[in-house]
């Protein structure tokens, strides 16, 4: 279901794009620990800057340590370049990505991936994340770009953020708190626009009326989003992980059947980054076993 890409061609834009996330770990590792000098650095031990803390406020669901850990590592930008290239995209592209804040590797990943193949992008985040995500509220994933930028490492901009958690208003997080006042005090600092939507049907129809405003070549889900994989979240546990290319049945068309769903329909490639075992083997990355921390 892959387009065939010679290997030389995959290789000028699967090792920069590594290289390019690499730079960025450096700086994200030090910036961490100014910003968040109480970090538990066992919890990130390869100095990634992108594994937060198990429970925080901004922990909204479960999530796997070692599942951070994999989507964090450098050569996962070149993981989604390579699924990129294969998806058909060009210099001067557009791409969509929708990103929760659980896996900032991913979406680290993607943008990377972005930057090296000198493709556009539509990105929309919400802060709610699940465990050992971007889980600090003193190292939030925008607070992460701004670092990136002001270093000079790399500028992206984020063209909208949303709460996430239940509904998209953060409703509540793994340790029951009402946590949308932190999130409004965490959009007051930013200069993007950011949304606190009605309900999650205004959330969706945000979305994609900003995506419709460009002529997107390619679509990254990065994370557990209702948004992204549907509000029921059945087609969402059963789409295979890593690119998706059209043709591919897709669910009747309803407001809550996932921007994934969407974008097929019209015959843009998707490319899903949620299970993490299945990028890893796709790509020959390690990914780690054995229980989860008990720091």
């Amino acid at each position: 279901r892959h387009q065939a890409v010679p290997h030389h061609v995959a290789r000028l834009f699967v090792v920069p794009a590594a290289d390019l996330m690499r730079r960025c770990e450096t700086v994200l590792w030090e910036e961490k620990l100014k910003r968040v000098p109480d970090f538990d650095v066992r919890l990130d031990p390869d100095h990634t800057g992108l594994v937060g803390e198990e429970f925080t406020a901004l922990a909204t669901t479960p999530g796997s340590w070692h599942d951070k850990r994999a989507a964090a590592q450098p050569e996962m930008a070149g993981a989604v370049a390579g699924y990129l290239i294969r998806a058909g995209v060009k210099e001067g592209d557009w791409i969509g990505i929708n990103a929760t804040s659980s896996y900032p590797g991913f979406t680290m990943a993607a943008l990377c991936a972005a930057r090296t193949l000198k493709l556009n992008t539509v990105f929309v985040l919400s802060y709610g994340a699940s465990m050992y995500g971007g889980t600090l509220p003193r190292f939030t994933v925008p607070v992460m770009l701004d670092a990136l930028r002001e270093r000079g490492v790399v500028d992206v901009k984020i063209d909208a953020l949303t709460p996430g958690g239940v509904d998209d208003r953060m409703r509540r997080n793994v340790l029951d708190e009402d946590v949308l006042p932190l999130v409004r005090r965490l959009m007051g600092e930013r200069r993007e626009t950011c949304m606190i939507p009605a309900d999650l049907r205004m959330s969706m129809a945000f979305r994609q009326m900003l995506f419709a405003a460009k002529p997107i070549k390619a679509f990254v889900s990065c994370g557990g989003s209702w948004l992204s994989l549907g509000r029921s979240m059945e087609e969402g546990a059963v789409l295979p992980h890593g690119l998706i290319m059209p043709p591919w049945p897709v669910k009747p068309k309803t407001w809550d059947r996932g921007l994934v769903m969407d974008f097929l329909e019209k015959g843009v490639p998707c490319i899903h980054l949620l299970f993490t075992k299945g990028v890893c083997r796709d790509w020959n990355l390690p990914h780690g076993t054995g229980p989860e921390p008990n720091f």
